[in-house]
């Protein structure tokens, strides 16, 4: 058991530093996002102390009766305490789904990247060799996938949002990864009740390595119309 949360940290550590899921494969970018969902999951919510290490944990006792189940985000906050319970009903809309489509190649037939098959829109849970799938298939697939950005959106914007502020937002986390989300500009000023300034904070988010990408400032700024559309 320790040795697997002690796998799961260096995921997490791998989601703060990398940040944005620029140039990451498939498999990192999920596995960093399992991570971060599941470390948030036994230390609490973002900011709250790490117990020592030497403390219990809570599941332990289940890996001597039989095998733990793999950790997931769950589809509502886990909490009524967290995030702003008029955001609760929220799902990312079409529009949003748009954004994440455009910025995505879609590959109806299984490809290997980074050592992970991927299928769709870069979905990697279920792909395998061979795998072939219709466009309608991608997109539920991606509907799935986006599940843990919405969580994430939910548990961290304390404000309450309309929808497309929140598909905007979500199509953000889901570029960005969960940690990243957490530590955007985007979300600091939002929380403060400056959405003004949330809308144009999209624009600082556009770099890999250090240089600006284009295509992320066109997503950026996808996402910011979006954000500022009434909906």
């Amino acid at each position: 058991m320790r040795f697997r949360l002690v796998v799961w940290l260096l995921l997490f550590v791998l989601g703060l530093f990398v940040g944005d899921r620029y140039g990451l494969p498939g498999w990192a970018r999920s596995a960093a996002d399992g991570a971060f969902s599941s470390v948030e999951g036994w230390f609490g919510r973002l900011g709250e102390p790490i117990p020592e290490s030497d403390a219990p944990i809570a599941d332990e006792a289940a890996e001597t009766t039989g095998p733990v189940e793999t950790i997931t985000p769950p589809a509502t906050p886990a909490s009524g305490d967290l995030g702003n319970a008029a955001n609760a009903g929220l799902h990312m809309n079409d529009a949003g789904l748009q954004i994440i489509k455009d910025s995505e190649s879609l590959r109806l037939d299984a490809y290997s990247a980074g050592g992970q098959w991927l299928i769709g829109y870069g979905h990697s849970r279920t792909a395998q060799a061979g795998m072939t799938i219709t466009e309608a298939q991608a997109e539920k697939l991606l509907r799935e996938d986006v599940r843990a950005s919405e969580d994430a959106v939910k548990k961290m914007v304390l404000v309450p949002l309309n929808e497309n502020q929140f598909s905007a937002l979500v199509s953000l986390a889901y570029n960005m990864g969960s940690g990243g989300f957490s530590r955007s500009t985007v979300l600091a000023a939002l929380n403060q009740g400056d959405y003004a300034q949330a809308a144009d904070n999209f624009r600082n988010h556009n770099r890999g390595g250090g240089q600006v990408i284009a295509h992320l400032t066109e997503r950026r700024e996808k996402e910011r119309a979006l954000f500022l559309t009434p909906a």
